[in-house]
């Protein structure tokens, strides 16, 4: 299956900082995508400073949502991780929330734990995984952990790591309007241009597709950054800290309805936007 080198599952990734008392687009999104009326949501609240007021506070909304059964799981150990009654709540779940706060908690603390071997088993089966901020960096395989968004363009200043490989060749990066991270998507795929950069607008989504196509939702933008086209650039012959030049890097802007093609590379616009159906 092609779409296998980009997404091991159905998963939306959620930019933070969601509508959670008003219209509530996104959430509702999310729980439309589960697919069927009797489901059970799991919450992990690990990425969170306040795990259990996180963990009430969507417990509260998934049910206002409808959902039938809402669990949260406040794991703040590895011991907790791999507690096999943590394993089970997890193992039939329909949807599986990842809060957002600090992304190196999640992998630190879930990373290669049972826990984690289960959300994977769930993700393989057919749950669908979705995560907000923190809990939507961790979904790709180099996940941005740190880097001031004012030095994004100056070489070294954006950190990486392992996350939980969930998107291949893929980066995420949330808060991405608000917090104005353009600079550490160019560098990223600057100094890799296999990877694609997908920056995240607050109170925006992106669903990943199994065709591999992504679909964007919710009130803001999301920002695709390819470097698939680059001519030139001088990352390799400068010191950490220098600023980075680099030529032809390809930005897409996308807002609700809008989408993305992974394999292609390609600008995906709604039906009713493209320009050859229009009367002018």
């Amino acid at each position: 299956m092609q779409s296998r080198s980009f997404f091991r599952g159905r998963l939306i990734a959620i930019g933070g900082n969601e509508d959670k008392t008003g219209e509530r687009l996104v959430l509702k999104r999310v729980v439309h995508e589960v697919g069927k009326a009797d489901y059970k949501v799991c919450v992990i609240t690990t990425a969170s400073d306040y795990p259990e007021k996180r963990g009430k506070d969507y417990h509260r909304i998934f049910r206002q949502l409808g959902a039938p059964e809402v669990e949260v799981l406040n794991i703040t150990a590895r011991m907790q991780a791999n507690d096999r009654t943590s394993v089970q709540m997890i193992e039939d779940a329909d949807l599986i929330f990842l809060t957002g706060g600090d992304q190196l908690r999640l992998t630190t603390i879930i990373g290669g734990s049972g826990l984690f071997e289960a959300i994977q088993n769930r993700l393989e089966a057919g749950a669908l995984i979705a995560g907000t901020s923190a809990g939507a960096a961790v979904f790709s395989d180099t996940m941005i952990y740190e880097g001031q968004s004012e030095d994004g363009l100056f070489k070294g200043s954006v950190l990486t790591t392992s996350g939980f490989g969930f998107v291949k060749k893929i980066i995420f990066d949330t808060h991405f309007m608000a917090r104005g991270r353009i600079g550490r998507l160019v560098q990223i795929v600057t100094t890799n241009p296999t990877c694609i950069g997908v920056g995240i607008g607050e109170d925006s989504g992106v669903i990943l597709k199994g065709d591999g196509e992504a679909e964007v939702i919710g009130t803001g933008q999301v920002i695709i950054v390819d470097g698939s086209d680059i001519d030139h650039s001088n990352i390799m012959d400068i010191q950490p800290g220098s600023p980075i030049a680099a030529e032809n890097v390809r930005i897409h802007s996308l807002v609700n309805g809008y989408g993305y093609n992974f394999k292609n590379r390609r600008f995906v616009a709604p039906s009713n936007n493209n320009p050859e159906q229009r009367d002018d």
